[in-house]
């Protein structure tokens, strides 16, 4: 790898070099890698914002290429990158690496801190001596973002800062603070990220009115909700209101063979490294307008529901149409205090026209869910885990390595006509028995949706979630040996 960085480095110097080099006469070739710097105190190259580059990688991976100016007379850099998400403990992604260049690539990483130092060593021919101090640089990538006041609530100043704007646009709170959201913050038809801090959450407290609403691309990471108060059925909401911009007709679906009006969030919605106490209703609701998203994602969050009624977790229930065109689910825990025997975790409002193809033409009709990773208890245990999906050969099903527990009829998900991935599940019933299809029927592959094991959790499974504790106070580890032996569920309740 450091080969590598010095080959890349190494050309990049020599090309800016001989173009320096080529438009003067009568140097020799001692004076010509020095730049005529000789018994001199060198400093450290200055850097700033325009010295780094984002490079997209052949598997859809992003590197940052960072380059410096030449110091003439160098006998090469001493380069370092550390993580500092939590500044009191770094992450070194590069450790006292000698370049003899000035270029250095590495891995980019969502939504993080780095810290980048350059130190210009010395050149004992040329009698130069290493700078004093090296350049140290703040590198993010994090979306740009307003901070929130302690003390304000969330709905009154995120209303009167949000600008519309076709560009990503971002609020933040601040580490370990407490807010409130007694009102509806809505998005528009902006892109917005909403966050917190990575190593340190902040919790906002959704009063009885407070809730989200969007109809463009929203990202909410890195925030602890507690929603012991919330009388709204959506912890997101999709508006009441639809823009006819977003419409299948003006996204130019219907002209490519889609026979259905409605509405298309195009850019993601996100929950991210989210934790959410007493979910008594839905995290989306669809509003029952004609809403479909095109990219909707739950990743690395712990969701407690305390829901006894009738709404579901995932809702677009009420319309006459609409989806969720690639859904993903991993890495995650979603556990219910109370029974259900009324609610679904997912539900469409028609299975006909839940088809890709009605939505977004003929020539975009594909559809996944990937669900991977997660551990599901009492979502739901009384009702079907899934209702009125389409049954039609364009959706991909990668639902896998999960555990379900005390939670029902898993195969109603599943549509028969799609390709199914069903590897390394595992499914038990308490209020209700396992239905026969979820251990009897096989995906593409030849593995049962889901293998029959009580996953014997370590426990307690059955608590509010403490959101003072990064896991809850919960304990969702399984001793069972088909879980254990294909690591099923939630990665987190594995390590200590």
């Amino acid at each position: 790898m450091r080969s590598k960085i010095k080959n890349v480095g190494s050309i990049c110097c020599l090309l800016i070099f001989l173009f320096v080099v080529s438009c003067t006469d009568g140097i020799d070739d001692n004076e010509k890698f020095s730049g005529g710097v000789t018994n001199a105190q060198l400093e450290s190259p200055e850097i700033d914002d325009n010295c780094f580059a984002t490079l997209s990688n052949s598997d859809g991976s992003e590197s940052v290429k960072v380059t410096w100016p030449v110091i003439y007379g160098a006998g090469g850099y001493l380069f370092n990158v550390n993580i500092v998400d939590d500044p009191s403990n770094p992450v070194a992604v590069v450790k006292d690496s000698i370049v003899d260049g000035c270029s250095v690539i590495f891995d980019k990483l969502e939504d993080t801190k780095y810290e980048v130092s350059i130190k210009t060593l010395g050149n004992e021919t040329l009698n130069n001596k290493e700078a004093g101090t090296a350049t140290v640089f703040s590198y993010s990538t994090l979306v740009p973002a307003v901070t929130i006041p302690e003390g304000q609530d969330i709905a009154e100043y995120i209303n009167a800062n949000l600008q519309s704007s076709d560009k990503e646009q971002g609020f933040e709170l601040e580490g370990g603070k407490t807010y409130t959201l007694n009102g509806i913050v809505d998005f528009g038809l902006n892109t917005v990220t909403f966050r917190g801090d990575k190593s340190n959450r902040p919790t906002v407290i959704i009063g009885s009115e407070g809730g989200l609403v969007t109809q463009g691309g929203l990202k909410v990471k890195f925030i602890n909700f507690d929603c012991m108060a919330m009388t709204q059925i959506g912890v997101l909401t999709l508006s009441d209101s639809p823009s006819e911009t977003i419409s299948t007709e003006t996204l130019g679906y219907k002209a490519g063979g889609a026979n259905q009006d409605g509405y298309v969030i195009v850019n993601p919605v996100i929950f991210q490294d989210c934790n959410f106490k007493n979910v008594k209703n839905s995290i989306l609701y669809g509003n029952k307008k004609n809403w479909s998203l095109s990219d909707f994602r739950i990743n690395d969050c712990i969701i407690q529901l305390d829901n006894s009624g009738s709404n579901p977790v995932i809702n677009l229930y009420g319309a006459s149409n609409g989806l969720i065109k690639d859904l993903t689910i991993k890495n995650s825990t979603f556990y219910n205090l109370s029974d259900n025997t009324s609610a679904y975790f997912i539900r469409y409002s028609n299975s006909s026209n839940a088809q890709p193809k009605k939505i977004y033409g003929s020539s975009n009709n594909s559809s996944t869910f990937d669900i991977s990773y997660n551990t599901f208890c009492k979502t739901m245990n009384g009702k079907d885990f899934a209702n009125n999906m389409a049954n039609t050969n364009t959706l991909v099903f990668n639902v896998d390595h999960n555990i379900f527990y005390d939670t029902y009829r898993l195969n109603k998900l599943l549509s028969s006509q799609g390709k199914r991935y069903t590897e390394g599940n595992t499914i038990f019933g308490v209020l209700k028995s396992v239905d026969s299809s979820d251990t009897g029927k096989k995906d593409n592959s030849g593995n049962p949706y889901a293998i029959l094991e009580d996953p014997e959790f370590s426990g307690p499974i059955n608590l509010e979630f403490d959101l003072s504790q990064s896991k809850g106070g919960v304990n969702f580890k399984p001793a069972a040996p088909i879980a254990t032996e294909y690591q099923s569920g939630d990665p987190r309740w594995y390590a200590e």
